[in-house]
């Protein structure tokens, strides 16, 4: 309920108010004021986690941003290269990318298609496992659905879709 301030009334007595009588109103008026401020910073407060909880259902998030390049956005063959624990040379040649031009330019528009096959096996290992070590143990790790090869070796025989595609399945609860 909104209130308004008015400036006290002069009186009768020569226009002089009674001290204890303005003290008293004075009182009351920024006890309800406080009041009101007290109840709109806890609306606030509460409409703040409302907002924060939708942000966290629906916003999307680019998962392992730090596998693109700040400026462009774009995937980084070289971040992708580090994150996994490789050198870039065999990244780029299992790939089929020219290694000097990935080299020159790691984040280069024609190279986003190829990069994709290996940033969402990443991706989905970073939803089953987080840190990045716990990752790279995995792709160290030979799998019996790779007839006992690891994962990084696969990735590095050119073959980044066959990982991929165990890691959907094991995503979305498709029997192997």
């Amino acid at each position: 309920m909104p209130t308004t301030i008015e400036k006290p009334k002069a009186t009768a007595g020569g226009g002089k108010s009674n001290p204890k009588t303005a003290s008293a109103k004075g009182d009351i008026m920024d006890s309800g004021r406080l009041a009101k401020a007290v109840e709109i910073r806890s609306r606030i407060e509460e409409l703040q986690r409302e907002l924060e909880s939708l942000h966290a259902a629906g916003s999307p998030k680019v998962v392992l941003a730090e596998l693109h390049d700040g400026r462009s956005g774009r995937i980084d063959a070289r971040k992708v290269a580090e994150f996994m624990g490789v050198a870039l040379k065999p990244l780029s040649e299992s790939l089929g990318l020219n290694y000097k031009a990935v080299h020159r330019s790691p984040s280069a528009p024609g190279f986003q298609k190829a990069l994709r096959l290996v940033k969402r096996p990443l991706e989905l290992l970073h939803g089953f496992f987080g840190p990045p070590e716990s990752i790279r143990a995995w792709l160290n790790t030979p799998h019996p659905d790779l007839d006992g090869a690891t994962a990084l070796e696969t990735i590095l025989e050119g073959r980044a879709d066959a990982v991929g595609m165990i890691l959907e399945n094991a995503w979305n609860g498709v029997p192997v």
